[in-house]
């Protein structure tokens, strides 16, 4: 079954939609799913709708399900969170360090060079913990600070997952501990010294890379903010620069003397955090850092790290920055300057006097007025590749191929194909620009850097294979062991019903949002399948909500 609209024009109309031509919201309840209307929820009697709570859902999880639907109604908002806060941590094994050139016993393929010279057993390990993981947030959280805290497959772990997995442990063990721990954690990260070339940095020829990309990207930004995101202007109206390049050559300078942690069996250690292993290579001079702050002469490259750490982290750009980005992967890519400096206000004290809290951070973001408001013109953001599969795959129980098992996780040729290669990034801003915008607007965007003729096609034909086919299991060349497949036989029952069958994925799929006209729409493309093939108005249905522009941007 091909599009059944030209992809311009489909998300064209998703452009506009989110600029507010036609932006209707029906936030219909379920009358013939067994959703309950509402439940108390555990906070001051505050009553959750089910689409309230898949709304809820689409920024906490990786994707709505019938289940967390109801869950979420019969505990509350904040009950949810406290549960996905202490929920056993599902992250990614430590894997053996291999050699860079593989043993003559790892011929081409074979499974030892699939699991030990690819990125396959990280992606679809980040797949199948994110269908079937109990810890839907820490995901959600780890894979945003990803996306700022950058290090790439393309030169770490494409050919050496072993060598990346480390990284990906320090974001999910730190993704609700403080921001100066996960600071520190990640500029000591092995695979990160790599990729930034802090590893091995020496007084002689300090490099910069780390030190600019840090505050640049990781920490402060460019242009000195208000607490509510908004750029701080001088008398004339011109920015102000956080810092220039004499900081930068002093945070280079701090960032020597660092190197791998003693290798094992003659292989580099990225499995270690990076220690300060040659006191000769660090440079003990002075450093004048951000705000004027100086660090005296003659301190060691542990003293120079943990000062210079913190003089980043007691910035004031820390929060409104840090804050904006986690509010844009999570809910909106265009917060109000409101809701930024609410943050902005969490992030510099959780109430307790502590700074950084991240826990208290994203509880903030996902409880916020504005992230719980019924959506505007402007709310929401372009569904990226990665969620647009894990919500239809959770939505709809994923399989194995033959329904028989879980599905395998291989799901990363179908991502790449949409624009995101997983775990590689094709630079240190991340798979789109953080600072990208809608086309033809002055709206904030980021994942329309995704978005072209060819992705857009690429979407809707990932769709299609998932709703009308499967990803079949591999067969001689063992990358797809398993497969994956949809189950619908849940709302096959509903199908002789097309409207209680369309408001039910309407809750399930959209939150309740769908505008009345796609509505109305759906209910007469559904009905135009004969009733006596429910799996083929279930999926046509299905397959109609998840290709359409209402759907794929999320408000």
């Amino acid at each position: 079954m091909q599009p059944m609209h030209s992809p311009k024009l489909l998300f064209r109309r998703g452009v506009s939609l989110m600029l507010g031509a036609g932006c209707i919201t029906s936030c219909m309840l379920v009358t013939s799913y067994s959703w309950p209307r509402q439940v108390a929820a555990a906070s001051g009697g505050r009553r959750v709708t089910a689409a309230e709570a898949a709304r809820f859902l689409q920024r906490s999880t990786w994707g709505p399900t019938t289940d967390s639907i109801s869950h979420v109604q019969a505990v509350g908002f904040r009950k949810f969170l406290e549960e996905q806060f202490e929920a056993p941590m599902s992250s990614y094994p430590t894997l053996p360090l291999v050699p860079s050139t593989p043993p003559a016993d790892c011929p081409a393929n074979s499974i030892c060079r699939r699991d030990n010279y690819t990125l396959y057993p990280v992606q679809t390990r980040f797949f199948t913990n994110a269908l079937y993981g109990e810890d839907q947030l820490r995901q959600r959280v780890a894979f945003a600070l990803h996306q700022i805290f950058v290090v790439s497959g393309v030169d770490i772990g494409q050919g050496y997952p072993s060598r990346f997995t480390p990284y990906l442990q320090v974001l999910d063990s730190d993704a609700f501990e403080n921001f100066r721990t996960l600071l520190y954690d990640i500029t000591l990260n092995a695979a990160m010294g790599n990729y930034l070339d802090m590893a091995n940095n020496r007084k002689t020829n300090p490099n910069e890379n780390y030190a600019r990309e840090l505050l640049q990207l990781f920490s402060i930004g460019l242009n000195r903010l208000q607490p509510d995101g908004s750029l701080v202007r001088d008398v004339q109206g011109q920015t102000l620069p956080t810092y220039d390049q004499a900081v930068v050559n002093a945070f280079s300078r701090l960032f020597t003397g660092w190197t791998f942690a003693p290798a094992q069996n003659g292989i580099t250690n990225y499995i270690d955090p990076m220690r300060a292993a040659n006191a000769a290579n660090h440079d003990t001079g002075a450093k004048t850092l951000l705000r004027g702050v100086t660090l005296p002469a003659g301190q060691t490259a542990d003293e120079d790290l943990d000062d210079g750490l913190d003089n980043i982290f007691q910035d004031p750009n820390v929060g409104p920055f840090i804050g904006r980005q986690l509010i844009q992967h999570l809910v909106t890519s265009n917060p109000s300057p409101d809701y930024i400096k609410r943050i902005t206000r969490v992030f510099n004290d959780n109430g307790s006097g502590v700074r950084g809290d991240l826990k208290a951070v994203v509880k903030a973001i996902l409880l916020d007025r504005e992230a719980r408001a019924v959506s505007t013109s402007q709310s929401g953001h372009l569904v990226h590749p990665v969620l647009l599969m894990t919500r239809l795959a959770r939505a709809f129980n994923a399989r194995s191929a033959d329904g028989m098992g879980d599905s395998d996780g291989y799901l990363n040729p179908q991502s790449q194909a949409t624009g995101m290669n997983v775990f590689s990034p094709p630079s240190v801003f991340s798979y789109f620009s953080p600072f990208g915008g809608v086309p033809g607007s002055s709206l904030r965007g980021p994942e329309f850097g995704l978005l072209n003729t060819s992705t857009a096609v690429a979407r809707a034909n990932v769709v299609n294979t998932l709703v009308f086919s499967r990803i079949a299991a591999g067969a001689a060349y063992p990358f797809n062991p398993s497969g994956t497949s949809l189950d619908f036989s849940a709302f096959q029952p509903l199908a002789g019903d097309p409207e209680g069958l369309v408001d039910a994925l309407n809750t399930l799929m959209m939150s309740g949002e769908m505008s009345p006209e796609m509505r109305s729409a759906v209910i007469t493309a559904v009905t135009a399948v004969t009733s006596s093939n429910s799996l083929k108005r279930v999926r046509t249905a299905v397959y109609l909500i998840a290709t359409s522009s209402q759907y794929q941007v999320e408000r």
